[in-house]
């Protein structure tokens, strides 16, 4: 009964230390595991041919879902602005209104493939161990993912950051350029800009997390 008590008592102290010690700050900067969309593919099993199938659908759909959110960029510029504006919420609601159609060509990249393994598309939470992308790190934590699954969903998985764009995998080098430069002309929230900007120093980030998403991982 005391070690159970004493468990609790650590697991409230841990979850109090990090939430208030998991913050980013630059400046006025505070970012949260809620400003972030990450992107999550999970393959049917660790078999070579398997995992290559992942990576074959991963940079698919990154390259549809890119055009997606620029062309949802460009849609929303207003007659009195020269730039455009895209939010996370809106990056949101774009990913849910077409979670369908992700399913669709995902199973037509497999099928072309000569596979025929179903897949499955849902944005919700998930918990996302330590990842670097370039120079930067993202703490282990639960973000906002679109999660594709493929078949049985037993191989290794693989994971970007969907929102800011940091993951312009997939794309052709030109492509990538002019996609990184849209984005930096589209995102005006000052808080994702240091993420965009060219540095040779590696960022670690610390974001603050929800005190009971902490305490389920």
């Amino acid at each position: 009964m005391k070690k159970r008590k004493r468990r609790i008592l650590f697991l409230i102290a841990l979850s109090l230390f990090a939430y208030c010690c998991f913050v980013f700050k630059d400046s006025a900067t505070t970012l949260t595991n809620e400003d972030f969309i990450r992107f999550h593919v999970i393959a049917n099993s660790n078999s070579p041919s398997d995992q290559q199938l992942k990576l074959t659908v991963r940079d698919g759909l990154l390259r549809s879902i890119n055009d997606g959110l620029a062309a949802e960029t460009m849609a929303m510029v207003k007659p009195d602005k020269t730039k455009a504006t895209l939010d996370i919420d809106r990056s949101k609601e774009f990913i849910e209104e077409n979670l369908a159609e992700f399913v669709q060509e995902a199973q037509a990249i497999l099928k072309r493939e000569g596979c025929s393994y179903p897949v499955k598309a849902e944005l919700g939470t998930a918990f996302i161990p330590k990842k670097t992308y370039g120079k930067i790190t993202f703490p282990a934590g639960n973000y906002n993912a679109l999660t594709v699954t493929i078949g049985e969903g037993r191989g290794e998985n693989w994971w970007c950051v969907l929102f800011p764009p940091l993951c312009l995998i997939g794309l052709t080098p030109e492509e990538g350029a002019n996609m990184e430069e849209l984005y930096k002309e589209a995102i005006l929230d000052e808080k994702y800009r240091f993420l965009l900007e060219d540095t040779q120093k590696p960022k670690t980030l610390k974001l603050k997390f929800k005190v009971l998403e902490l305490m389920e991982e």
